[in-house]
């Protein structure tokens, strides 16, 4: 039976933050995300990798979190990715349009290369 919870672990590489999901990302377990972005960015981290390596569940509430975020980064000039992202998760976020603020990697050290390069 699938976690029906979310547990985050934070990895700090400044000024970028890798944030690990664990379990179903809707409803108000999403919201908790918003706090640890929220916070990181108020500590001066600007580009952040999201991990679904071990994600569930993506409702469209968790979606609209996703979108929420993207504003809060585009603030900071910060980049948003997404790792590990199974093929029908990645299909639902293209359809919602977060392809075009979010960039797609299998894995969170590609990302972190790709930033590197971009800068």
């Amino acid at each position: 039976m699938p976690n029906p919870t979310l547990t985050t672990a934070v990895e700090k590489i400044q000024p970028t933050a890798i944030i690990k999901l664990d379990g179903a990302f809707n409803d108000f377990h999403a919201k908790e995300v918003i706090g640890i972005i929220d916070d990181l960015l108020a500590q001066d981290f600007v580009h952040f990798i999201i991990n679904f390596k071990s994600c569930t569940e993506v409702n469209n509430y968790g979606v609209s979190v996703l979108i929420s975020l993207i504003g809060s980064i585009n603030q900071k000039s910060g980049k948003l990715f997404f790792t590990n992202v199974d093929s029908h998760l990645e299909k639902k976020l293209k359809m919602m349009g977060l392809a075009a603020y979010a960039e797609f990697y299998s894995e969170d050290k590609v990302a972190l290369e790709s930033l590197i390069e971009k800068h």
